[in-house]
C-alpha cells in the first residue's frame, strides 16, 4: 500500500499520454501548479476550488532545482518528492507531475488541460503576453485566474511565526540571564 501513491505519480514525459486517455475518456483536465512546501489551509481551498473547474485535478509540484532558483537557497523546506506524495493523498488532485522547471508552459503543452487555474496576484496585468497563456490559448485550453484562497497564511508566514516564537523564547531566556548572571537559577 506504501507505493499507491506512486501510481498518481505521472513523470513529465507520460503528461502527453495521459492527456489522450482521459480525453478518449470525455474527461475535462484541470491544471494547476506551485511550490506546495508546508500546505496550509488556503492552499486546500485553491485547490479545491481548481478541481471544481473540471473532472481530474493534475497539480505541477515545483522540483527542488526550481524552487531554488526563484526563491534562494533556503527553500524548499520539504524535498520534492515528500511535497508530491502529500499531494496524492488529497481527494481533489487526482495526479501529480514533478517541474522540472520554474515555468509550467513545458506541462502546459505536454497535457494540454482545458482549464489552467493559478492564482491572481502571482499574474500582472500583462498575464495574457505570458508564455503559458499564449500556450494554453494556442490549443483552445482557457485560463483561470482566481483568488488566493487566504489572505492572512502563507507558507513564508507560517515560518516566521514558528521561527519568530522560538527566537523570542531564546531571547528571554538570554535577558533572564543578563538580569542577573552571577547567581545561580
Amino acid at each position: 500500500m506504501a507505493s499507491a501513491w506512486k501510481k498518481r505519480l505521472i513523470s513529465q514525459g507520460d503528461l502527453m499520454t495521459l492527456h489522450e486517455k482521459l480525453n478518449e475518456k470525455g474527461k475535462k483536465i484541470v491544471f494547476t501548479a506551485g511550490s506546495w512546501d508546508l500546505v496550509h489551509v488556503g492552499q486546500l481551498r485553491y485547490l479545491e476550488l481548481a478541481k471544481s473547474k473540471g473532472d481530474i485535478l493534475v497539480v505541477g509540484v515545483s522540483s527542488n532545482d526550481a524552487i531554488k532558483r526563484v526563491k534562494g537557497p533556503n527553500k524548499p523546506i520539504l524535498d520534492e518528492k515528500i511535497r508530491a506524495e502529500m499531494l496524492t493523498y488529497l481527494r481533489c488532485v487526482d495526479f501529480v507531475t514533478i517541474l522540472p522547471e520554474p515555468s509550467c508552459q513545458p506541462s502546459l503543452g505536454l497535457l494540454r488541460p482545458d482549464v489552467y487555474v493559478t492564482v491572481k496576484e502571482d499574474w500582472t496585468e500583462n498575464y495574457k503576453d505570458s508564455r503559458e497563456y499564449k500556450t494554453v490559448t494556442k490549443y483552445g485550453g482557457t485560463v483561470e485566474v482566481i483568488d488566493r484562497q487566504s489572505t492572512t497564511i502563507s507558507t513564508t508566514k507560517i515560518v516566521q511565526r514558528a521561527i519568530g516564537g522560538h527566537l523570542g523564547d531564546v531571547f528571554k531566556d538570554f535577558m533572564e540571564l543578563r538580569k542577573d548572571p552571577l547567581k545561580e537559577r
